[in-house]
């Protein structure tokens, strides 16, 4: 075998070059890999840097941040996103201008401008307008964006020349700006405006969300100014207390340096403060008082519309001089009206060029009317309570000169007492001696002349007699000490005994006495031996005062459900119409004390006087030359083996009500006079609690919180209607089941049905029947919740 020849070295030349060729293709591609790497991890990077500013913008969206606070975070976070120098998130005004509310990097220097961007100008006007995102390499040079001088100024002054404006967009409408900015010229790459509005669109619903919570927390602040301003009307605080506790948090929400709350004296022409705050203390009223034309156009703040007052631009006075030395240069004066009346305002503000947004003035007018309710009705408890004290001052008075009267009256009362008695005594003792004498007279007479003569003496003794009975009986009526034994009293048996008592001396008058059938069941109730008393008067004068052979009839009549009429009717001259007024009247006999006919002149006054003692009325008709009825109205009751049945007199509580627990009743009513009366009414109830509350609302927390047994309703009160009232009240668990009864003038009877169908327990209407009232109360006491009916309010 021969030996392998050696390579040629054109051969080994040519090896050496392709493996010279070959490492550098090796090296190239391990070149190229190295670079492929790199550029991979920078994307990487970029990326994750992308996704952890997104991540930070996205946590935004969840925590509970005040929108500044949320404005700079975001502000921050883009200036890395992209590589910028400066960035700026504003939001959109109502009248399409943006404002700034936070600055990054370079921009910053905006601050001190109050950088604020016309609507539609520029890049970020355009962007907002349009609603898309808007960039430019350089503005300078940029013909699309025509920009004011003094925008430029800002620019080139903090070295803005590249732009990008993203739209802020919240459920599709545009609600601010997002904006970056480098110092040279550059261009936005597609990606870039991309991850621009997604950074947006993510700050957008953080912003929206912090928006919401600071709208909240000014709503429940709001809120709480009107709660305490209510809670001081509850509480029935002074008016300056009231104002107190409403000023400092009104001052802060509103956000101003000072707030004042003022009252108005319209006669003097002056404007007192009640309560003031500033920044650092707060002044409590009265005492400082200034012109009220400081206040501005008075009939303009009747009209309820606020004043902005340029203290600057007030003509010169000490007063102006020490507001714009105590800093006060611009402020607002917000009307308190109440019933139509002006009383006063609340003024607000301080710093030269103070803004008065509408959001401010709307809270201030909400507080104003508010407070001024409250004013209004703690001035008018505070009137009411030193009237109450000046009333109370002068019923001691008259309680003194009362009980010094009753004292005198009763001792004046004690002598005629004791001056009857020692009367009676004195002209009883006589009168038994000349009585008894002339009765033995009689019976030793031995001529009729001298019987005549003794007749006579008994007849005058008898009389006298009489006289001094019926005087001591008037007496002791009007003491009221005479002692009546009230009963069932058989009316049949007492008119039989009475007719037989005054038959003798008919007899002797030629005078027939009778009388129509009365029911041996029937009894009335009555002291029997008064009603026979009142029966033998009324006899004995239709005896007396008849014609011969006249006639005197006793009959009975049913007028009313349990009442009977007994009528005692003569056939004699009668009574003329002119005298019918003094019939009852003591000692008057209607000029019959010139005739022959005996009498006192005081027999019908007593009648009248025991028939009203026991509980009944008597009349009289009379016709001249025809006769006379009187008539004697009495309660009818049962027979004693039945059982007395008493009819009440007045409207008591039932039974059952007596024994319960201590009931409250809330009366919601606007009318002193009206709250007046329920109360004395209620006072008929021993054990009833009334609450009262003198607006509608008022009464609902009242009865939120007390829960009474009852709810006395008017329909038309001051804040709020007594439906609205009664709507909020089915509303709520705590006082749906409690019973409403309505009290009001408005008597229609649709509105009343209404009512009564959504569920009120009674309607009562004005002027009040105090029995219906006490009824109703004790019905809805006694059912309770039990009868509440389920419905719904209209």
């Amino acid at each position: 075998m021969e030996p392998a020849s050696a390579p040629t070295p054109e051969a080994e030349i040519a090896r050496l070059r392709e493996a010279v060729v070959h490492l550098e293709r090796r090296l190239e591609a391990a070149r190229a890999l190295a670079a492929s790497g790199a550029a991979l991890h920078a994307e990487v990077v970029r990326r994750q840097r992308e996704s952890e500013e997104l991540a930070r913008v996205a946590r935004l969206v969840n925590e509970t941040l005040d929108l500044t606070t949320v404005g700079e975070r975001i502000a921050d976070c883009v200036l890395g996103l992209l590589g910028v120098r400066g960035s700026a998130l504003r939001l959109l005004q109502p009248d399409g201008a943006l404002n700034a509310i936070a600055l990054g990097g370079r921009a910053k220097e905006y601050a001190a401008n109050h950088d604020v961007v016309p609507a539609g100008a520029g890049l970020i006007g355009r962007a907002a307008v349009e609603g898309r995102p808007m960039w430019t390499p350089d503005i300078r040079s940029d013909t699309r964006f025509e920009l004011n001088p003094e925008i430029s100024e800002r620019n080139a002054a903090v070295g803005i020349i590249a732009g990008l404006a993203v739209p802020l967009r919240v459920a599709g409408k545009v609600i601010g700006v997002l904006s970056v900015g480098g110092p040279t010229p550059r261009a936005f790459t597609e990606a870039e405006v991309a991850l621009l509005q997604s950074f947006a669109d993510q700050a957008a619903v953080a912003i929206n969300n912090a928006q919401t919570q600071a709208a909240l927390a000014k709503q429940a602040e709001r809120l709480k100014i009107l709660h305490e301003i209510d809670r001081g009307l509850i509480a029935e605080q002074a008016p300056v207390a009231i104002a107190e506790a409403a000023l400092r948090p009104l001052r802060d929400l509103l956000g101003v340096p000072r707030a004042i709350v003022n009252l108005f004296d319209l006669e003097a022409g002056e404007v007192e403060w009640l309560a003031a705050v500033g920044r650092r203390r707060i002044y409590s009223g009265p005492g400082l008082r200034y012109p009220l034309r400081l206040a501005g156009d008075l009939e303009a703040l009747r009209r309820g519309e606020p004043q902005v007052i340029d203290v600057d631009a007030l003509p010169p006075s000490a007063e102006a001089e020490a507001l714009l030395a105590s800093g006060v240069h611009e402020y607002m004066v917000v009307p308190m009206i109440v019933g139509g009346e002006l009383i006063g305002s609340v003024s607000f503000g301080g710093d030269r060029g103070q803004q008065f947004p509408p959001e401010q003035v709307s809270i201030a007018q909400e507080v104003a009317t508010q407070l001024a309710i409250a004013i209004a009705q703690a001035r008018l408890h505070e009137r009411v309570k030193r009237q109450a004290a000046e009333l109370e001052v002068r019923v001691q008075e008259r309680t003194r000169e009362l009980s010094a009267a009753t004292a005198e009256a009763g001792r004046a009362n004690q002598a005629k007492s004791e001056f009857l008695s020692r009367m009676s005594h004195e002209l009883r003792t006589p009168l038994n001696a000349i009585l008894g004498f002339a009765q033995l007279l009689e019976m030793d007479a031995a001529s009729a002349e001298q019987r005549e003569s003794v007749e006579q003496i008994l007849r005058g003794g008898r009389h006298l007699l009489g006289l001094i009975n019926e005087v001591l009986d008037i007496s002791r009526i009007e003491a009221g000490r005479l002692q009546l034994s009230l009963e069932p009293v058989p009316l049949r048996e007492t008119v039989r005994q009475a007719i037989e008592l005054v038959r003798p001396s008919a007899a002797e008058s030629r005078v027939s006495v009778r009388s129509d059938a009365v029911d041996e069941q029937l009894h009335v109730l009555a002291d029997r031996q008064r009603l026979q008393q009142v029966l033998l008067n009324l006899l004995s004068n239709g005896i007396k005062y008849n014609r011969p052979s006249g006639i005197v009839t006793v009959s009975s009549e049913a007028v009313a459900p349990n009442r009977l009429s007994v009528r005692v009717t003569d056939t004699g001259e009668g009574i003329a119409a002119d005298k019918l007024a003094r019939l009852f009247t003591p000692f008057d006999r209607l000029g019959a004390e010139a005739s022959v006919v005996e009498g006192t002149g005081l027999g019908l006054a007593l009648s009248k006087s025991l028939v009203e003692a026991m509980g009944g009325t008597i009349r009289v008709q009379s016709q001249p030359g025809a006769g006379s009825t009187f008539s004697v109205e009495l309660s009818v009751v049962a027979a004693p083996s039945e059982g007395l049945v008493v009819p009440s007199v007045v409207v008591e509580p039932h039974a059952e009500d007596q024994q319960r627990a201590p009931r409250k009743i809330l009366y919601i009513e606007d009318n002193l006079s009206n709250l007046a009366l329920v109360e004395g009414i209620l006072a008929r109830r021993p054990g009833t609690t009334v609450l009262s509350a003198m607006q509608g609302r008022v009464g609902v927390d009242l009865a939120r919180d007390h829960r009474p047994d009852l709810i006395l309703l008017d329909r038309h009160l001051p804040d709020i209607s007594g439906d609205e009232v009664f709507r909020l009240l089915r509303d709520d668990p705590r006082t749906r089941n409690i019973p409403v009864i309505v009290l009001s003038a408005d008597a229609l009877p649709s509105r009343m049905r209404l009512l009564l169908d959504a569920g009120v327990r009674a309607y009562l209407t004005k002027p009040l029947d105090v029995r219906s009232l006490l009824a109703a109360v004790d019905e809805s006491l006694r059912t309770g919740v039990s009868g509440m009916p389920e419905s719904t309010p209209p």
